[in-house]
């Protein structure tokens, strides 16, 4: 089975991608990757795209002001927390397989004809999706099997952006996990392969933890899902019941009452253990 990643030109060096496509390619040895070349845009540039974004996807006025009157908050807040992340994927054992050197094929566009082309040439039989966005039919559609995401989310309980953090803000324990499913035209809504949950191991656990055990086990299902479908097998997974949400970017303000929040579990925690109440 012919296996192509497609993800961006941060992505590709990040651990979180080279701990995927080792456990991938360890399996399966004819895999192959199409990199999105990022534009090089300045602090104010990327700040600009961000708010166009933000006001498509936030949801009314009063989220979108939230966002964007604590977005560099959030934005020290997630490199902090992707730092501890991608230190704790770096620990994770994984075989010694990188992509090979000067055969990795780089677009412009995630949706525009020269991704279409350097795919297509490829000749898919699954393409693998991180960190390229919302994808169009054009793309998605390329792979003979179908396309395939790995969501750090339940879905399609939740679905969007940030879900972990999310899941963490509304306390809701249901939506850690991974969720390896199909993509079509909607926003995390294509037919569930497989499923990854996570289970917080103390109060308090916070987003980088979370996040290494969420891909490590999202990682093991997928391959496992690959293999399932390299057999000839077909199926899906009917979702869990329960209501089904969309969220967007959350904010700062959030995320820092979320870490306030984390630490206090944490200390109620640490007294917990060093002075245990009597019965």
């Amino acid at each position: 089975m012919r296996i192509v990643f497609f993800t961006n030109a941060k992505e590709e060096t990040s651990e979180t991608f080279l701990y995927m496509f080792a456990q991938v390619a360890a399996v399966f040895p004819d895999v192959h990757l199409v990199t999105l070349r990022l534009e090089l845009d300045g602090p104010l540039a990327r700040y600009l795209k961000e708010l166009k974004r933000i006001w498509h996807f936030a949801g009314g006025l009063a989220s979108t002001l939230e966002i964007i009157s604590s977005y560099p908050l959030k934005q020290l807040m997630i490199e902090r927390d992707d730092r501890e992340a991608q230190a704790g994927m770096r620990l994770l054992n994984r075989p010694p397989v990188t992509p090979r050197r000067g055969a990795t094929i780089y677009v412009s566009t995630a949706n525009g004809p020269d991704a279409v082309e350097a795919i297509s040439g490829l000749e898919p039989d699954v393409l693998i999706q991180l960190g390229n966005g919302i994808l169009s039919k054009q793309i998605f559609e390329i792979a003979c099997i179908g396309t395939l995401n790995l969501h750090p989310g339940i879905a399609p309980l939740l679905k969007g952006r940030d879900p972990i953090y999310w899941a963490l803000w509304e306390r809701e324990p249901n939506w850690l996990g991974g969720t390896v499913h199909f993509i079509d035209e909607g926003i995390d809504t294509g037919l569930v392969l497989a499923y990854a949950p996570v289970v917080q191991r103390f109060p308090g656990e916070r987003y980088p933890a979370l996040y290494v055990r969420i891909f490590s086990l999202g990682v093991e299902r997928l391959v496992d899902t690959l293999l399932r479908l390299a057999r000839g097998e077909r199926w899906t997974i009917e979702p869990p019941p329960g209501p089904r949400v969309y969220r967007s970017s959350i904010s700062g303000w959030k995320m820092l009452a979320i870490e306030i929040r984390s630490a206090w579990h944490r200390s109620r925690l640490a007294r917990g253990r060093q002075w245990p109440r009597r019965s």
